[in-house]
């Protein structure tokens, strides 16, 4: 097997294992916050404990990550709470596809802080996206799933912003930042919950969330993007969107409104034409003449 053929094959396993996260949660039956608290907790556990097999001090790495590190673990912390709070009030389907959105953000927010211009193709994109994300939210208006299409743009937001973090302070610790990422999301869920808010079911299911599917899923996913492009990344990370939805069709029954499956077409042509082209002129640049 060839680097990039292992870097695809972790990428498809991260995408298959991160399309598990809605699921767990509402397998989970756990409401409000309290899936947000668990999922925080086992994420501190196991990402901490993986930054210590892997680097043998934990204590080390978070001196050398500094403020940072708890600025992109709040961050990320933000991220993940509207993300379990958003699967809680709308259809999956409409989470996936506004958080497919977080490159496109990425690029605004390179503009904003990093000074990046933004090329055509992007401007495009950023059109068709909001133009998707107004004809989501309108069809969540008459069903009542607007607060959690909201809250899934926070997270998207979140989850962009913290890009533009690690691409200006690339020696952060990815588990590390993750781990961190746990001690918020549990931080923030704290106030509000109580332990009649919990049943060993939903305890159980959120912990092989918390503590295999997620992580290893974004361990996978850290690796692959050290091998493969980021349009491949970013192309073959859109399988979520299609597997998570009809798991939880199957499971629960939930089909997404009309207005989801028309927004969401113009979402899904701005995320996938995004790499698409970025791979086309790739393949388009002249190879390097090679010096005699």
């Amino acid at each position: 097997m060839t680097s990039h053929e292992k870097g695809l094959t972790y990428l498809l396993v991260a995408a298959a294992l991160m399309s598990l996260d809605a699921v767990f949660i509402r397998l989970s039956g756990l409401h409000g916050f309290a899936p947000s608290f668990l999922f925080g907790v086992f994420s501190l556990i196991s990402m901490t404990t993986l930054t210590q097999i892997r680097e043998g001090n934990v204590l080390r790495v978070a001196k050398a990550g500094g403020f940072m590190l708890l600025v992109s673990g709040a961050i990320m912390g933000v991220s993940g709470t509207a993300f379990t709070l958003a699967v809680q009030k709308t259809t999956v389907a409409n989470v996936l596809l506004i958080m497919s959105i977080t490159p496109i953000f990425s690029a605004i927010f390179s503009r904003i802080f990093l000074k990046e211009n933004i090329k055509k193709h992007t401007g495009l994109a950023i059109l068709l996206s909001i133009i998707g994300i107004y004809i989501i939210v309108q069809g969540s208006l008459a069903s009542g799933g607007i607060e959690g299409d909201l809250i899934a743009l926070v997270c998207a937001l979140a989850v962009s912003m913290n890009f533009i973090v690690w691409r200006k302070f690339k020696q952060l610790n990815r588990s590390l930042v993750v781990g961190a990422g746990g001690f918020f999301i549990a931080l923030f869920a704290t106030p509000f919950i109580t332990t009649a808010d919990y049943d060993i079911k939903g305890v159980l299911v959120m912990m092989v969330m918390g503590l295999f599917t997620a992580p290893v899923g974004r361990m996978f996913n850290a690796m692959a993007t050290r091998i493969i492009s980021a349009p491949e990344v970013s192309l073959i990370s859109q399988i979520k969107i299609v597997i998570a939805p009809l798991i939880i069709w199957a499971i629960f029954g939930e089909v997404p409104g009309t207005a989801t499956f028309i927004g969401g077409s113009l979402i899904l042509v701005a995320a996938l034409g995004q790499p698409l082209y970025s791979l086309y002129l790739m393949k388009r640049a002249p190879v390097p003449a090679v010096a005699e």
